[in-house]
């Protein structure tokens, strides 16, 4: 196989044509994506197929084979495109079945059928039998053979569907069903818009923050100089009760088309396009090679401020960063492909990746390409005032996230090696992107929280609890993998239903659970937590051992720290029993990989014999330390200053490279030897502030993760990124102070904010 060209990042098939996106969902624990597949020739003749793809992390797809191809007199023409639904324990196809007949037909008007096919199925990669559940009979009578593309969805218990469609005017509309099932849909009503395009293809209705929209891929648009420059067009419209309004493209490269959303088990609604179209005047040189087109990377979907929507890459995606480099303006290096270049620099002009030039002038964006883009010359789009570039670009395509992805543009490119040459006329980062996602290690203690009832009153006085998982390392990893980072958690919890809920509960929420052990010797620890009428709270531990004091050195696995970003612990579990070593343990493994090595005291009195104690074991651990949260509460106890400042420099003399202080509501303040930083947090009513300082050292810890800083380039950091880090954490925060629990609190990424990553 000629690996020449073969993306990293992007799903493509092995051999043969790809298109549309189709099937989209998550069903079994694991992402997948069915893609329109012609097997037998990259130029897309014989037969039309579905390919499938699965992943447990968005980053790194599997090819499981052909899952559909024409075996009925319904689709003996091709298996065209479609979408699933993940609906009790089952995953419901929906496709088009083409036919066409042999005669002398134009094909749109007549000798066309267009079968709307439905498959049951409880394994994503084999499928059941094929039932027809609508025919050129079920259209209205106004209707041309054209009609296909299904997008489905369960609303309030009722199925509906939508349809692309072209009527026999030729004029391009969208056709709506209902049904009771996935196989009694009826028509209801349709979508149009005078004189705009002859065919309206790959339709998808979905709903962001009570937004609603209509994506859409019409064909026969008229061309213009910063719009539908494309030969075919993709976009939305804005939907309102009826009514359409202000269709704008998804996105405005050469190479996008027939895109398609999810909703992940996150709640995040994804877009995966095709990055190709058909009847393109230029060529990709893959073809030579026996394959032929891609998909885009997974994009989340956002309501900007104006009401459009913007598209970013996935957060998972950020976890495959290294290699940290800062540009000045003018210098001009050698990157190694892929690559994620950021500028955020408002002096920004001009910038050239390889044979690609990134040009503004005035409010338009030009994208031009020299023969590297085999045809592709130049496309324009009109932003308004710049911002901010995101470019990530793969071994042989650059997608061009603009002022935070309100626009995008998204094209193929072919440079002659592995590396392409970077050069701005501003400041710019640029980040390799590696093939394994590093990933946050955290130890100590996993325990059962019970949350009260009642806030506001005495403990005697609490009715009833409920059970939530919690422990400081376990959020610390629920906010790095809410964020879309990678997270291993290990300790030790008993052979119990309280074990068995953890593990299950904290996979469910991301976490590598695979190095959590299960002993008969102790229970798993609890917590019953008083919740103050101001939010905070108090524990009442039963804890004397439990399961996770036990841990030894011995159960460390060093197989958790391949590819480790960072090591985070507390203080709760240096006491004087096994899970001590058991750090240091970790300790040594984490350094010998060059890992980021952070520290939070977290103080907790009650699991103390005394605080002498505690206070002895906190001073052991802080030399381990690159990174030190503290708070305010903790600040005199621990340093025996009442001041940050007096304890700044001997922190800084012990090894510590990063010193974090929170501050509760009035924010939190970061400085490292050359620099300081600081927030003031955001205000909000406190409803809950169980794990929220976990979650603000987790968000933090994704937030340096993002920018691959690593423990030498601690030091290089500005005060502009140590604000804009604890902005970041403190927006995190407050989120999740005004929601009930920890990890089941803790905000995504887009309701976070993505600034400037």
């Amino acid at each position: 196989m000629n690996l020449k060209y073969r993306q990293k990042l992007h799903i493509e098939p092995p051999q043969g044509w790809l298109n549309d996106p189709n099937g989209l969902c998550f069903f079994g624990g694991k992402y997948h994506v069915y893609f329109q597949y012609c097997p037998d020739s990259a130029e897309g003749r014989g037969r039309k197929c579905w390919g499938h793809m699965e992943s447990s992390d968005l980053l790194k797809w599997e090819y499981t084979g052909i899952v559909f191809e024409p075996d009925i007199p319904e689709d003996r023409s091709g298996v065209y495109s479609g979408c699933a639904v993940a609906s009790d324990d089952k995953l419901h196809i929906f496709y088009t079945g083409n036919v066409k007949l042999e005669g002398d037909y134009d094909y749109v008007s007549a000798g066309r059928e267009a079968n709307q096919i439905h498959v049951v199925t409880d394994d994503p990669r084999k499928m059941g039998d094929k039932h027809v559940i609508l025919r050129n009979s079920d259209y209205p009578e106004t209707m041309s053979c054209h009609v296909r593309d299904p997008k489905v969805w369960v609303e309030d218990g009722v199925w509906k569907m939508v349809l692309g469609a072209r009527d026999r005017s030729d004029k391009g509309l969208v056709l709506c069903y209902e049904g009771t099932d996935p196989e009694s849909f009826r028509y209801v009503k349709s979508y149009r818009i005078d004189d705009f395009g002859y065919m309206w293809e790959c339709p998808d209705m979905f709903e962001i923050d009570g937004h609603k929209f209509l994506s859409v891929s019409p064909q026969g648009l008229p061309h213009e100089e910063t719009r539908f420059q494309n030969v075919y067009s993709s976009g939305y419209f804005k939907v309102e009760g009826d009514e359409l309004k202000d269709f704008e493209e998804l996105d405005y490269g050469f190479d996008f088309y027939a895109p398609q959303t999810f909703k992940d088990p996150k709640g995040r609604l994804i877009l995966i396009g095709w990055m190709g179209i058909g009847d393109i005047p230029y060529t990709n040189p893959t073809t030579a090679l026996g394959r032929q087109h891609c998909l885009t990377l997974p994009r989340v979907l956002t309501v900007a401020e104006d009401g459009g929507l913007c598209q970013n890459p996935v957060g998972e995606i950020y976890s495959l960063r290294s290699a940290r480099k800062a540009l000045a303006a003018g210098d001009k290096v050698s990157a190694q492909l892929p690559c994620d270049i950021v500028i955020t620099d408002s002096g920004f002009t001009n910038l050239t990746i390889g044979g690609m030039t990134l040009e503004l002038e005035g409010d338009i964006l030009k994208m031009r390409l020299d023969e590297s883009g085999f045809g592709r010359e130049i496309r324009k789009v009109r932003i308004g005032k710049f911002c901010d570039l995101r470019i990530i670009c793969d071994m042989s395509s650059a997608e061009v996230y603009i002022n935070g992805g309100r626009y995008v543009m998204s094209t193929r490119c072919y440079p002659d090696g592995e590396t392409v040459s970077v050069k701005a006329d501003c400041e710019a980062i640029l980040y390799s992107l590696q093939d394994n996602p590093k990933h946050l290690v955290a130890i100590g203690e996993a325990l059962i929280d019970f949350i009260p009832d009642k806030t506001g009153v005495e403990f005697y006085e609490v009715t009833a609890f409920s059970p939530k998982i919690g422990g400081a390392p376990a959020n610390v990893c629920g906010a790095f993998s809410r964020l879309g980072g990678k997270s291993v958690l290990l300790t030790q919890v008993g052979d119990d239903l309280f074990g068995g809920k953890i593990i299950k509960e904290l996979g469910e929420a991301g976490l590598d659970t695979n190095y959590i052990k299960q002993t008969s010797k102790a229970n798993t620890a609890l917590a019953f937590v008083s919740l103050g009428a101001d939010g905070n709270r108090d524990f009442n531990f039963y804890r004397k051992p439990s399961a996770d004091m036990l841990m030894s050195s011995e159960d460390v696995s060093q197989d958790a720290f391949e590819d480790i970003y960072a090591l985070h612990f507390c203080s709760v579990s240096l006491g004087d029993f096994p899970m001590k070593d058991a750090h240091k343990k970790a300790i040594e493994y984490a350094k010998k990989n060059g890992a980021i090595i952070s520290f939070d005291p977290n103080l907790r009195p009650a699991l103390w014999s005394s605080e002498e104690a505690m206070r002895k074991a906190v001073l052991e651990f802080i030399p381990y330390a690159d990174i030190l949260k503290i708070s305010d509460e903790e600040l005199e106890f621990i340093t025996g200053e009442k001041q940050i400042d007096g304890a700044l420099q001997n922190l800084f003399g012990q090894n510590v490279k990063l010193v974090v202080y929170t501050m509760g509501s009035e924010g939190a303040k970061l400085f490292t030897k050359n620099a300081q930083g600081f927030d003031p947090g955001v205000k909000v009513h406190a409803k809950d502030t169980t794990g929220a300082g976990d979650g603000f050292i987790g968000s933090l810890l994704w937030s340096l993760a993002a920018r691959s800083v690593t423990p030498e380039l601690i030091d290089t950091l500005n005060g502009d990124e140590l604000t804009r880090m604890a902005a970041f954490a403190n927006k995190f925060c407050a989120v999740s102070v005004t929601r009930e629990g920890a990890i089941a609190s803790y905000p995504g990424l887009e309701e976070t904010g993505r600034e400037n990553f």
